[in-house]
C-alpha cells in the first residue's frame, strides 16, 4: 500500500472517530456525514475526490484557523434570489 493512500486512509479514519465522538450536532453533522460518506465512496477508486471531501469535512476548522478563507463561506438565500433573478432575467 502506498503512503499516500496510508495516510488517506488514516486521515479518513480520524474523521470517522470524530463523528463517533459527538462532536458536531444539527447541520453541521449532516455536511460532515455527507462528505465523509462521498469519500468513502471514492476512497479506492478516485483518491483526489477523496481527499477533497474530507478537505470539505475539514473547511469548518480550517476557516477558523485561516481567516483569509471567510470568501469561501456560501452565499445567503437572498443573494442567491438575487443572481438568480439577475440570470434568469425575464425569462420565467
Amino acid at each position: 500500500m502506498s503512503e499516500e493512500f496510508t495516510k488517506l486512509l488514516r486521515r479518513f479514519e480520524e474523521r470517522l472517530a470524530h463523528l463517533e465522538a459527538g462532536g458536531h450536532e444539527g447541520l453541521a453533522q449532516h455536511w460532515k456525514v455527507f462528505h465523509l460518506h462521498k469519500a468513502l465512496n471514492a476512497l479506492e477508486g478516485d483518491h483526489s475526490v477523496a481527499n477533497l471531501h474530507l478537505d470539505e469535512f475539514d473547511r469548518d476548522a480550517l476557516a477558523r484557523e485561516y481567516p483569509e478563507m471567510e470568501a469561501d463561506k456560501p452565499p445567503t438565500v437572498e443573494e442567491i434570489r438575487s443572481r438568480f433573478a439577475m440570470i434568469a432575467g425575464g425569462m420565467l
